[in-house]
């Protein structure tokens, strides 16, 4: 059952699978839960921290069939330092919060293929917030030293852009916004 239902997934995504141009096995399924801390994670094993470009899954029900309408896919991208960011379970898998994960924009990976493989949204953002807040618990990351964040020009969005432009800080990005408001960022145009 559990094969036929993943083949059934795949199947369904089978165009953006093609257009990300990764093999079908670095496609899968992955059921969110609650761990211990209560967060909402899903259990990602290192192997799939090592995929090339990154491994891509669409969240399911304990019955296996998928969990929203809207059949998201999500990517985890490729990363050397999981075992730092990360914890560990029993089973041997890294609980990864849903909040960190990206959602794939199809249309934008039809038109530029795998340039353009995740958007800038956060999955479980609240949507009625202008602008993202940081999270009351510093993570990990959060806590080293300050790294200048960044995002490849195909992954800007609309609201990105209207940041950008009008000086605001109203992206659901917290680095863009912090970086427009501590250097007045508007572009000449």
């Amino acid at each position: 059952m559990k094969r036929e239902k993943l083949d059934a997934i795949r199947d369904y995504h089978q165009d953006l699978i093609k257009d990300l141009g990764i093999h079908f096995m670095d496609f899968n399924m992955k059921m969110p839960f609650y761990d211990d801390k209560r967060r909402y994670v899903v259990g990602i094993f290192a192997s799939e921290f090592k995929k090339e470009k990154g491994f891509f899954f669409e969240l399911i029900t304990r019955e296996l069939d998928p969990l929203d309408k809207e059949r998201k896919v999500y990517r985890v991208p490729p990363s050397s330092c999981f075992d730092e960011e990360y914890e560990i379970n029993s089973i041997g898998s890294y609980l990864v919060p849903l909040e960190e994960l990206r959602i794939v924009n199809p249309q934008s990976v039809a038109i530029s293929k795998s340039s353009a493989v995740t958007s800038s949204d956060k999955v479980f953002s609240n949507k009625s917030k202008q602008v993202a807040e940081p999270a009351a618990t510093p993570s990990r990351r959060e806590t080293q030293p300050a790294v200048l964040e960044d995002a490849p020009y195909a992954e800007m969005t609309i609201r990105d852009y209207l940041a950008i432009r009008s000086g605001k800080p109203v992206s659901t990005k917290s680095w863009l916004n912090r970086l427009i408001q501590e250097n007045n960022l508007t572009l000449p145009f």
